[in-house]
């Protein structure tokens, strides 16, 4: 099996041709989804993935190859991958806090002062407002289809 290197089409986005060729390669030719990922260049777990949102499977450990698939050194190094990737979230978030200047240590001490909770109000009052446009335009949608359906 190759490395997550070789899977360099992983995050692309599936045409429906390609999706096609997937279903055709799986349930004709009865390919496993390591050798239709190889030869799409997206991981198996990504090709099980795709399989279980075309009904063509239930669960992705399912499909034929999932096993070898989940026993392989790809798995071990994709697992490696995310673990990575929520490290670096947890920095990020842990950096943010420390630009507000509170840390993980004294945010259960912090006092707020009177600006603090000033400026607060003042970003949740923005977020309130914010999410009254979005609900008026989707009432404004359900509304014209409301309208719609009735005309017919």
């Amino acid at each position: 099996m190759n490395s997550l290197n070789f899977y360099d089409r992983s995050k692309t986005p599936w045409t429906v041709e390609e999706s096609e060729e997937v279903r055709k390669e799986y349930e004709t030719d009865l390919l496993s989804i390591i050798e239709i990922g190889n030869k799409h260049k997206r991981t198996p777990g990504c090709i099980a993935y795709k399989l279980k949102n075309l009904g063509l499977i239930v669960h992705n450990a399912l499909s034929r190859g999932y096993t070898e698939y989940k026993t392989s050194n790809l798995y071990i190094e994709i697992c490696k991958e995310y673990k990575k990737g929520d490290e670096e979230k947890k920095l990020k978030k842990e950096e943010k806090l420390k630009l507000k200047g509170e840390s993980k240590e004294n945010v259960k001490t912090h006092k707020l002062t009177k600006a603090d909770i000033i400026h607060e109000i003042k970003y949740l009052k923005e977020e309130v407002s914010e999410m009254k446009k979005d609900i008026k335009q989707v009432l404004t949608y359900i509304t014209s289809i409301y309208e719609f359906e009735k005309e017919e």
